[in-house]
């Protein structure tokens, strides 16, 4: 599968692929001097077990395909082959 843009939908550093001059809530968030996340370049698809962080093992959930440098706040990314 091809990286695309769209698969950093959610990720925290998403706010990046917004453009120059992007703020996400005025007054809190500093403005974006960029016009792509700094992660996106050097990316990869891999897949991963996206966990909530208040979830015990087993992760019984199925992998899923995201970029190497997706963060989503409250989870955590897991290989798929690691085990408990």
């Amino acid at each position: 599968m091809r990286k695309s843009k769209k698969m950093c939908a959610g990720c925290r550093n998403n706010r990046y692929n917004m453009g120059n001059g992007f703020v996400e809530r005025a007054g809190i968030d500093a403005v974006v001097t960029t016009d792509e996340c700094w992660g996106f370049q050097s990316a990869t698809v891999v897949k991963k077990k996206m966990v909530s962080i208040h979830q015990r093992p087993p992760w019984n959930q199925k992998p899923t395909k995201v970029l190497s440098c997706f963060s989503q706040s409250g989870y955590v990314a897991i290989d798929p082959n690691q085990t408990c």
